[in-house]
């Protein structure tokens, strides 16, 4: 089909900007125009990305289910800017479809876009649809997801099951796992960090047996206050570490991973998956309808990682894991395998179908009835 103006919306985790951007990369290889909308915690992500292949609108937003009647009050007035804002890039370069990837940036310009008729697809990355999602799917065209058993949905909206959309490099990334004298071990927290890794793992490697210890060499994403910590304990306990609050590629980084610890947001189990890399997973507590946990467990179901609980995991019991895991390549191996049964290599490329097809249906002629 000839050249498309088609827009993105994704909320500013990595979650929800992650999926997008890939989805932005395979719209782009069919010679369509893309723009996303997101917020300031978004736009920071894509920071550190090279070629960035989407054009960036970013707008006020924020999450209108917050205690106390004056934040409410302000997030309410963000989300009234970011519709002002999207109404403005909207109106005056109207798309010819609108993507939602969820979280509450996304809001806005999804409903915006349908209000002036525009075709609205949206894709849910968690096996539980999210609040945004919930209220924008009832005015979707179609509804796109990662998990065949996605909960929540509301009636009557076509569904398709895509599979979760994963930029093109972390599939070209693929390798075995220890290949080398090294064991590789990555301690990933999420775009939003995950303070509890700053103690928990260092403190289990104080507890490796030292031969294993030495051939240990981190690669850990903390929070910036935590950083200098890390690296000092790391140093004293001898073990080579890379201790930062962001690592901009993340497809070389799980490259040469052996083994990764890390949240299960839905960007975070595809691209474990996209790999084929071994993990332990640590679900965030707090995560709207504990969607982490049942995306956590999806991974466990397939054998490509453990699914562990913050509230009961110890040091001690990490500990133990990592040295079983590192002791035995071949269940390492296995595992990275089994990771890859959750890969959807075609997600991106499909849900960018799907986009095409409503603007087909779209410009389709109506010759009406004939008498």
């Amino acid at each position: 089909m000839s050249a498309a103006r088609i827009y993105l919306a994704a909320g500013g985790t990595g979650g929800h900007i992650f999926p997008a951007l890939a989805v932005a990369e395979a719209l782009n290889a069919k010679g369509h125009e893309t723009c996303l909308f997101t917020d300031k915690r978004g736009a920071n992500l894509l920071a550190g990305i090279a070629d960035l292949p989407v054009r960036l609108y970013v707008i006020s937003a924020a999450s209108p289910f917050q205690s106390g009647l004056l934040r409410r009050i302000i997030a309410t007035g963000k989300l009234g800017l970011g519709a002002l804002s999207s109404l403005w890039h909207i109106g005056l370069r109207r798309p010819e479809v609108m993507i939602g990837f969820g979280g509450y940036p996304s809001f806005a310009p999804v409903l915006i876009a349908r209000l002036l008729g525009v075709p609205v697809m949206v894709h849910e990355q968690n096996a539980y649809l999210g609040r945004a999602n919930r209220v924008i799917a009832a005015r979707a065209r179609l509804l796109a997801l990662s998990w065949p058993q996605t909960k929540n949905l509301p009636d009557g909206v076509q569904t398709h099951i895509t599979g979760m959309p994963v930029r093109t490099a972390f599939f070209a990334k693929r390798r075995p796992s220890c290949t080398g004298d090294d064991r590789v071990l990555s301690v990933l927290g999420g775009s939003q960090g995950a303070s509890i890794l700053g103690t928990l793992v260092p403190d289990a490697i104080a507890m490796i047996d030292p031969p294993l210890r030495n051939q240990i060499k981190i690669y850990q994403q903390a929070r910036i206050e935590q950083v200098e910590d890390l690296k000092a304990r790391y140093t004293k306990l001898g073990v080579s570490a890379s201790i930062k609050p962001f690592f901009s590629n993340m497809p070389n980084l799980l490259a040469k991973s052996d083994l990764v610890i890390s949240r299960s947001g839905a960007s975070s189990i595809a691209e474990l998956a996209a790999t084929g890399r071994a993990s332990l997973m640590l679900p965030l507590p707090s995560a709207m309808d504990d969607h982490q946990r049942a995306n956590a467990l999806q991974m466990e179901q397939v054998g490509g990682g453990y699914c562990l609980d913050e509230a009961t995991v110890s040091s001690a019991f990490l500990a133990t894991r990592i040295m079983q895991l590192f002791e035995a390549p071949d269940e390492l191996g296995k595992m990275a395998a089994n990771a890859t049964v959750l890969a959807s290599p075609n997600a991106a490329t499909d849900i960018a179908a799907l986009a095409e097809g409503l603007i087909s249906k779209r410009n389709a002629p109506n010759l009406g009835a004939i008498a």
